[in-house]
């Protein structure tokens, strides 16, 4: 049996494992531990303790490791327990649609759930992961797997002049990169990371000098789930991107592909140079170079925002102008280019007072 299959069957508090770590519940805290020699890149706990001890005690939404330990060659990290995760916290506030009988609807059609997730709770939620962002991004940090199982729902709260809001607690820097000490070359990173629909287009096509925009593309898919009205499952929370997951079980690059350039269009090659210059001769092979006139950035302003509220359909019920400033804040995540994307540093200066 390995070390980490050791662990886990001497267990009954484990929180989740992997094929690299198991986490378990220890009274209030989560310890951590990860056999070195069960490891394959980009996953590196030597560099994630390093990550976190860069950051710690500085952001109130970036989780804290409180120690550490490296004991026969396995890495030991111990945090603050938290009872749910993000997307646990969404699926809650789902609601099944109940049947009205006076509406041309039969009992037996497909059941439908509700968001009952308080908008000002979701403007809050996304602000405060763009404050999270922004502050590893200015510490040279990219995460690299940025979704709604890596955020944790804190029992502390942010305070507004309409709610008191739960904070949120941004963690598993395992798969992170540190541009100030690289452990991949700055110009030849694994492209094999993020999750499922958080993977952001430049990444599905392969290239390897991508930067901080893909966890800004992570935070834009994450916050569509937010923004959704309704959806078919108790268990899958949908976004505007879509691998297939909820419906096979397991997603499809292709899918997420086909998907994303459904919902946004698909680019002219010239309008994105770091795939003609650095990725996939795929795009161009699959796709072609003259686009399909539907690309985001090829719209005016009433089409871009129209598309917005189709993708977010829950921003309706938010009103002016904050309305407004959401929209121009997912609409400046969503060029393919991600040197055209906004900076997580500028969608907090755009959204500094939204929250509030």
């Amino acid at each position: 049996m390995s070390e980490l299959g050791s662990m886990m069957s001497s267990s009954d508090n484990i929180i989740a494992s992997t094929k690299f770590s198991v986490i378990e519940k220890d009274g209030c805290y989560a310890v951590k531990s990860t056999p070195l020699d069960s490891v394959v890149k980009p996953h590196d706990p030597i560099c994630e303790l390093d990550i976190l001890n860069l950051l710690k005690g500085k952001n109130k939404h970036i989780i804290e490791i409180l120690n550490s330990k490296i004991v026969n060659g396995i890495v030991t990290m111990k945090f603050p327990f938290y009872e749910e995760n993000l997307y646990q916290y969404m699926l809650r506030n789902l609601e099944k649609k109940r049947w009205n009988p006076y509406l041309l609807e039969s009992r037996e059609a497909k059941e439908t759930f509700v968001n009952k997730l308080d908008k000002q709770f979701a403007v809050s939620f996304f602000v405060q992961l763009a404050i999270a962002l922004k502050f590893i991004h200015e510490n040279g940090i990219i995460h690299r797997d940025v979704k709604p199982q890596n955020v944790l729902v804190s029992q502390n709260f942010e305070v507004t002049s309409k709610a008191r809001i739960p904070q949120l607690v941004l963690i598993d820097f395992g798969i992170a990169y540190n541009v100030n000490k690289p452990q991949e070359p700055l110009d030849f990173k694994i492209t094999d990371v993020s999750t499922s629909i958080y993977k952001a287009p430049e990444l599905l096509f392969s290239v390897k000098n991508y930067s901080f925009p893909v966890d800004v593309w992570a935070l834009l898919v994450l916050a569509s789930q937010m923004f959704q009205s309704v959806t078919q499952s108790r268990t899958h929370i949908p976004a505007f991107a879509d691998d297939g997951t909820g419906e096979i079980g397991e997603g499809s690059d292709i899918r997420l592909i086909a998907s994303i350039f459904r919902s946004l269009g698909i680019p002219r090659v010239q309008q994105w140079p770091e795939v003609q210059k650095f990725g996939s001769p795929a795009f161009e092979g699959m796709f072609g170079s003259d686009g399909d006139g539907k690309y985001i950035l090829d719209r005016d302003a009433d089409q871009q925002r129209t598309c917005c509220l189709e993708l977010f359909p829950a921003l309706e019920s938010i009103e002016e102008p904050q309305k407004s400033k959401l929209i121009e804040c997912f609409i400046g995540m969503m060029p393919f280019e991600s040197s055209k994307r906004i900076s997580s540093a500028g969608i907090v200066e755009l959204l500094q007072n939204v929250a509030k």
